[in-house]
């Protein structure tokens, strides 16, 4: 659940005065709800200190890490050579040993590796503050280390990424149809597989890409082992498949929030999800009996769980999507 910055900054505060603070907090949201001035209020907050932004934090001692200026990438160097040495060997007499990580989800994989060693066993007091719009891209195993944070901007909109843009345009196109029928439920889940397939196939070059820069890297500077190149395409596979999951997760959430919007119209709620689409859940809200709507919903959030099985994800779609939009 997504809270505006006032309200999750009261949940960090009561966790700091029981003493149950965390180490490491995933502060993620739309470029509208401001990461950056939410990172520099919550240190402000730990630290009892009235900094004005990141650049000033900085300046005061702690670390902070953003993406190169060419790459747009946060390589492993900068885990090795900014933030180790800050965390396990520059003295310091502050209470917390604070690190922001800015477009965190920016790390390439060998980056968020290394990462992960510190986040398991850091030194004590320290504090991680990852930002990121794209928490989707993190690996699994550093988003089960972390306390997410999720904010919403003040005005309440939500920004959607070019695949959520195309999933709500389609179900836009199924509140524009008269009834539902066989023929309509399967277009849309073929579409909705598609969606996915190029998610897909985005993620395996962008990966892929990235790992050939690191071969040519590394032949431009030592010798590269059999053994490395298959431990890293090892790797590389496994982070560009739990990345599409990651993603998958995302367009589901959107699709139940869609849902949820359409049982906010029914039963006269005025506070929507996707309020910039408000016309096509209420029209869907009209089209549809409240036995119906609850059908529906329970068919997508059975999906939505099921995926995180082994379950086939072809079978798992077209069952859903039959019983969910027929």
């Amino acid at each position: 659940m997504a809270f505006k910055a006032d309200i999750a900054l009261q949940f960090v505060n009561r966790a700091r005065e029981r003493g149950r603070l965390g180490h490491a907090y995933l502060i993620c949201g739309p470029k509208e709800a401001d990461l950056s001035a939410f990172a520099v209020r919550m240190l402000n907050l730990v630290s009892g200190s009235a900094y004005k932004d990141l650049d000033t934090w900085e300046k005061h001692g702690i670390c902070v890490v953003r993406p190169e200026s060419k790459s747009r990438q946060i390589k492993v160097d900068a885990i090795r050579e900014q933030v180790e040495p800050y965390l396990f060997v520059t003295s310091s007499g502050a209470q917390h040993r604070m690190c922001v990580i800015v477009d965190a989800e920016r790390m390439n994989v060998q980056a968020q590796n290394a990462f992960l060693r510190t986040l398991e066993e850091p030194p004590p007091r320290t504090l991680f503050l990852l930002l990121s719009e794209q928490p989707q891209q993190f690996l699994e195993t550093i988003l089960s280390r972390v306390i997410r944070i999720s904010l919403m901007p003040e005005e309440n909109t939500r920004k959607l990424s070019e695949s959520e843009v195309r999933l709500v345009d389609l179900l836009s196109d199924l509140a524009n149809r008269k009834s539902d029928s066989l023929a309509g439920a399967m277009t849309l889940r073929r579409e909705f597989e598609e969606i996915l397939e190029d998610i897909h196939e985005a993620l395996t070059k962008q990966l892929e890409a990235q790992f050939e820069e690191e071969k040519k890297f590394y032949k431009s500077t030592t010798d590269v082992d059999n053994s490395w190149v298959k431990s890293r395409e090892e790797e590389t596979e496994a982070a560009i498949e739990s990345r599409y999951r990651q993603e998958r997760d995302a367009l589901m959430e959107l699709l139940l929030a869609w849902m949820g919007d359409v049982l906010r119209h029914q039963v006269g709620l005025e506070r929507l999800d996707l309020p910039d689409y408000a016309a096509a859940t209420k029209a869907l809200a009209a089209r549809w009996d409240g036995s119906t709507l609850a059908r529906r919903l329970k068919e997508l959030r059975k999906l939505h769980s099921n995926l995180h099985t082994n379950v086939n994800e072809t079978l798992a779609l077209d069952s859903a999507f039959i019983a969910a939009f027929a």
